[in-house]
């Protein structure tokens, strides 16, 4: 009986030393530690300003696609009337208004920006640095090639006012387009001297 007894007590003990001990307890993630959206106000990196522009072109905000084109990139294309008449010609007409995009890899170049064209350094605008983003783009159903399609989103890094600013040098398809007068871009700078595999993009040639 007392080993009954006694077995009866530790439990009425532990019973209430737990009621006195505090767990830690689990809640939901909050709304603030969800991942940003587009647009992003600052975009930090390449991948953050080719979202934004990205959500542009999905909701058909052209301006605020054309304010994301770098100084050059503008003077070459004439102005945004020009601009958006080159969206409706292949292969860019199936970047309005698509489905869904994702950036799939950034390249940035290994042993320093000294290996490219630099501005001088009195003028205004100056390029600090360069990036490439590869984008997969699913075009709106309506589009004339409904399937997924890959682009590269040239990016230069920019100060100016004293500022630094990612924007968009071109953007270049990586699937062959009949429509489309292209030939092949080596971007050797990008990759290092023992890397085997070679990388091909397109350069738009039309003027």
């Amino acid at each position: 009986m007392n080993t009954i007894f006694r077995l009866a007590l530790d439990i009425v003990l532990i019973y209430y030393a737990l009621s006195y001990i505090s767990f830690p307890t689990c809640s939901a993630f909050s709304a603030s530690s969800t991942p940003q959206q587009p647009p992003f106000l600052h975009p930090a990196s390449p991948e953050e300003a080719v979202q934004n522009q990205l959500h542009y072109y999905q909701t058909n905000q052209i301006e605020k696609v054309y304010n994301c084109c770098s100084p050059g990139n503008q003077e070459a294309t004439g102005g945004i009337e020009e601009f958006k008449q080159q969206l409706q010609i292949p292969p860019y007409d199936l970047i309005c208004g698509f489905e869904y995009a994702s950036v799939l890899l950034e390249l940035r170049p290994d042993s320093g920006f000294d290996k490219l064209s630099i501005q001088e350094e009195e003028e205004e605008d100056q390029i600090l640095d360069v990036a490439l983003c590869l984008v997969c783009i699913r075009p709106n159903r309506k589009a004339r090639r409904p399937f997924p399609v890959w682009y590269w989103w040239e990016m230069s890094l920019h100060r100016v006012d004293d500022t630094q600013k990612w924007l968009v040098d071109c953007i270049m398809p990586d699937f062959d387009d009949l429509d489309f007068e292209s030939k092949a871009l080596s971007i050797d700078d990008f990759m290092d001297d023992d890397d085997e595999d070679e990388l091909t993009i397109y350069w738009d040639m039309n003027e």
